[in-house]
């Protein structure tokens, strides 16, 4: 099933470079994929949200916080994230939406490498590194909260 959020703007985050940058991507080095994605969703007024692989197109996002098996990380609700390449797993763009007096915003966080952001399978099978990388990506995305506005 996919689900077509309607939005008035897709904006980039005034922390965006510094995050990325804390992740391992420059995000000068990505300019033209990030103003197309962005632009993109402008243009359309919407963003469409997936769930299964099948599904999944570029310009697609998904829900980050529930899993492949169900499982829902506390950290990452209300979090999206979409690829930047298409055909490309990385770098993802993760996302989220804010209420404004006219719609929705969305609005794109940082980027960051699939195994940095839902981990690999050493991080998945250990409670505490997967408690950390938790943590990590959360006080991120409450820099970009702060700077949203």
């Amino acid at each position: 099933m996919i689900e077509t959020k309607e939005i008035v703007e897709a904006r980039l985050n005034s922390s965006f470079k510094a995050i990325s940058d804390y992740f391992g991507y420059t995000a000068e080095e990505w300019v033209e994929e990030i103003t197309d994605l962005l632009q993109l969703w402008q243009d359309q007024g919407y963003v469409e949200i997936y769930q299964t692989p099948s599904d999944r197109k570029f310009g697609f996002i998904k829900d980050s916080s529930q899993n492949s098996k169900g499982s829902v990380s506390p950290f990452y609700i209300g979090l999206f994230h979409a690829r930047l390449v298409d055909g490309e797993n990385d770098p993802l763009v993760v996302v989220k939406f804010h209420e404004a007096p006219d719609g929705d915003i969305v609005d794109m966080r940082f980027m960051i490498d699939h195994e940095k952001f839902f981990g690999n399978k050493a991080t998945k099978r250990n409670h505490q590194s997967l408690y950390a990388m938790w943590i990590e990506i959360d006080a991120k995305i409450k820099v970009g909260d702060q700077d949203h506005t």
